[in-house]
């Protein structure tokens, strides 16, 4: 990957994937996408699996919008 990342990143990951191993990858294409203090600049990172509680993902801070598909 380059150092200037943009773009739409699809990730598959593992099924057992650990929160910090999840964290340290987001933050590793934060930073491959711009500045660790500004944001992702330019990247959609999507993340996808089983529906959880939307309305407890929406009031987290950063979030601007969630929806679940059927």
């Amino acid at each position: 990957m380059s150092e200037n990342l943009r773009g739409t990143v699809h990730v598959r990951v593992q099924e057992k994937i650990s929160l910090e191993q999840l964290q340290s990858l987001v933050a590793k294409i934060a930073g491959m996408s711009g500045c660790l203090h500004c944001g992702l600049l330019g990247v959609d990172l999507r993340l996808s699996g089983d529906p959880v509680e939307a309305t407890q993902i929406a009031t987290l801070p950063g979030v601007k919008n969630v929806s679940v598909g059927h």
